[in-house]
């Protein structure tokens, strides 16, 4: 493994049948920033299901369904394309605990999923129009623009 700034890191894996869990150390001479990442790396832990409710109850959702994630009222909803659901965690947790590779935070009361963006409109002027699977349409806020482009390239 090698990471940016390392002439070399080195793995080594050792096999305990009595260690239960997987424990992680890493020896190194000194904090660099590229530890504290692999650190921040290692210690990230994501979804791949959220229980979201609807007027059937508790429904269990992977969260590679998810269209986007957005709060009106008060409210935080779940899309996907069977519906909409609320779930009682807010939008910043959510945006911490959701794969970063595949969800994106395009304004301060909405996540997509970017696998579900079928197109981007950067025409107008400072903001974003981004459509979504299922004909969905809404808005990147100014605040987000250069971090979605940057995530895109553009």
């Amino acid at each position: 493994m090698t990471l940016k700034g390392c002439d070399a890191m080195k793995v080594e894996v050792s096999i305990d049948p009595s260690c239960k869990e997987p424990k992680i150390i890493i020896l190194t001479d000194k904090m660099t920033d590229e530890i504290t990442e692999l650190i921040k790396r290692l210690s990230e832990s994501t979804m791949d299901s959220l229980a979201v409710f609807s007027h059937r109850g508790v429904v269990i959702i992977s969260c590679k369904d998810i269209i986007r994630i957005y709060t009106e009222k008060q409210k935080v909803y779940v899309q996907t394309k069977d519906g909409i659901y609320t779930v009682r965690l807010r939008l910043y947790e959510l945006e911490e605990k959701l794969d970063r590779k595949w969800f994106v935070r395009i304004s301060n009361s909405e996540i997509v999923n970017i696998r579900m963006i079928t197109n981007m409109d950067i025409s107008m002027t400072g903001t974003i129009g981004v459509a979504l699977k299922g004909d969905i349409k809404t808005y990147a806020s100014r605040r987000y623009v250069k971090k979605i482009k940057n995530l895109f390239g553009i």
